[in-house]
């Protein structure tokens, strides 16, 4: 009888791990599919900023495309110039990086503007964090409160972060 209960558990494991096997193979389709279907919207009618966004982080990481800082770029332009704010502080950040496009400040500072000026959290942040240092734009302690001001305000945490450091800084 112990054997076969043995049997039994045996089949039953085998049973079970086929099944998970099956749900993995149905999530790695589906993330197939959403792959395919976010290339298709971005470069459908060049009007989809979020599948723009996606596709260029996907780019990034590599995940279900290969890795090119080029391509992200690309796609990343094409989200930001129709307004998209993350499209927009990723833009930046790459020109600030040189990764993708040469590195320059200015556009770096452009594009993070762009983002802060939507309320974009991570891009008021970069934005005050390029006046506190004086790269692309004329350094300006006052403009860089400002703008990290208001990140902390949306609960960036490097931001609140800074604030208090600058506050301690000033003996405040």
């Amino acid at each position: 009888m112990s054997d076969v209960k043995s049997a039994l558990s045996v089949l039953l494991l085998c049973f079970l791990l086929a099944s998970c096997g099956e749900k993995k193979s149905v999530k790695a389709e589906e993330a197939v599919e959403t792959e395919k279907t976010i290339q298709e919207r971005a470069e459908a009618d060049d009007i989809d900023a979020e599948a723009q966004y996606e596709l260029g982080a996907r780019y990034v990481n590599g995940q279900g495309v290969p890795e090119s800082y080029a391509e992200a770029v690309k796609w990343w332009r094409k989200a930001a110039e129709q307004g998209h704010a993350l499209a927009q502080s990723a833009l930046g950040d790459m020109y600030c990086i040189g990764e993708g496009v040469p590195e320059s400040y200015a556009e770096a500072v452009k594009w993070y503007r762009k983002a802060a000026e939507q309320g974009d959290a991570v891009g008021q942040y970069n934005l005050g964090a390029m006046y506190s240092l004086g790269a692309g734009v004329q350094k300006d302690m006052a403009q860089a409160t400002k703008w990290i001001r208001k990140a902390a305000e949306q609960g960036h945490l490097d931001a609140k972060e800074w604030l208090k450091k600058n506050a301690k800084e000033k003996g405040e």
